[in-house]
């Protein structure tokens, strides 16, 4: 590809196609889905840093830089999947560094200890990399800058810019992708007309997940809604809400066809976060024929649109209104709502388009100065 190529023998010896660099600080799909299309157009070579003790990652980064080393970062592009510490060497080293930011990595909630600019160090590196970049490559502008109102426990100005005053580096936003091919309702399946689900990952009572998927409002939700269901799942201990109202039931992490299953015979998908970047289950829902209720939290309205409802304040009263609204729906408006879900996720947000982003912003910056 023009701009991105690297010359070198070698690199053509090996597959024909340029080499791009690629680090994240651990594996998720929505990073294989990037490798994996990437791929078709890349000598793609990946790099994860690692979760680990605070005290094992100036070990983690000798690694990196290693990798780095071996593969002559100096002569390359690199694509930094979120901002912090993994993304600090390539914006020093690399030809080109492009920074996806995603999430945690242009957030602050000091209540719950959650975002990468709750702690010092990190904060610092995120913003490092993100001033540093040749461009950015946010998800959703929000990403940005934004002002928080849904909830009190958030600081109302949130998005890299809020933590990085001055921030010049150009940015172009690239909305993730999704396969409507592997998320689609399944055939023959029966949707329970009064079931909620939420993929809410390793939540416990207190926790910070607890907190900013917002499912201490969900089981509050259950307490007001005794006649809907209410299913968190992804949790690591399935027992963590034995408390909770009798509607609310638990599953522990599934497969992506389980997972696709169980969204194909609820109705709603809920999602009433604090802090999001673009939501991944929240699509992936709306792909199986979810209508979705979501917080006035960064994407989400957007991914929405018209097609469910949007919490504008964190007030379970209120947010029950809104559900009982959709639980009142008719068997033919609730399936209308259904396929226009899944079309809105097909059509707007389709992983072909999100490739086009990034190879278009990869070729954008094809005249810009090596570092």
């Amino acid at each position: 590809m023009p701009g991105t190529a690297d010359t070198s023998e070698d690199a053509k010896r090996v597959s024909g196609k340029p080499v791009l660099l690629y680090t994240f600080p651990s594996s998720s799909s929505f990073i294989q889905r990037d490798l994996d299309a990437l791929n078709a157009h890349f000598d793609v070579r990946a790099h994860e840093l690692l979760k680990g003790p605070r005290w094992l990652l100036p070990i983690r980064l000798l690694a990196q830089l290693i990798w780095a080393l071996a593969n002559r970062m100096w002569e390359r592009d690199v694509i930094c999947h979120f901002s912090g510490y993994h993304a600090v060497l390539p914006t020093l080293l690399a030809k080109r560094s492009f920074v996806i930011l995603a999430g945690s990595d242009c957030a602050s909630i000091p209540a719950i200890g959650y975002g990468d600019h709750t702690r010092r160090m990190k904060g610092w590196a995120s913003r490092y990399a993100a001033e540093h970049a040749t461009r950015l490559l946010p998800v959703h502008a929000s990403l940005i800058a934004r002002n928080a109102r849904y909830s009190t426990t958030v600081p109302e100005k949130q998005g890299i810019a809020a933590f990085s005053p001055g921030l010049k580096t150009p940015f172009t936003v690239v909305p993730y992708g999704f396969d409507g091919e592997t998320w689609y309702p399944a055939v023959g399946a029966q949707r329970d007309p009064a079931l909620f689900v939420c993929v809410c990952g390793p939540a416990a009572p207190g926790n910070r997940v607890h907190h900013v998927k917002g499912i201490d409002l969900i089981v509050r939700l259950a307490g007001l809604l005794p006649n809907a269901r209410f299913l968190l799942v992804g949790l690591a201990d399935v027992h963590a809400y034995t408390g909770a109202p009798p509607n609310l039931q638990t599953v522990g992490r599934v497969s992506g066809n389980e997972l696709r299953a169980i969204l194909s015979e609820a109705s709603f998908y809920i999602q009433p976060s604090l802090s999001e970047g673009m939501p991944n289950a929240l699509c992936e829902a709306m792909l199986c024929g979810c209508v979705p209720v979501v917080s006035d939290v960064a994407s989400m309205p957007d991914i929405v649109g018209a097609c469910g409802a949007v919490l504008l304040h964190e007030d379970a009263a209120l947010a029950a209104k809104a559900c009982e609204k959709l639980l009142a729906l008719s068997t033919g408006e609730r399936e209308a709502i259904s396929l226009q879900c899944r079309e809105r996720i097909a059509t707007t947000y389709a992983m072909a388009t999100r490739v086009k982003g990034l190879l278009d912003a990869l070729q954008r910056d094809m005249s810009a100065a090596p570092r």
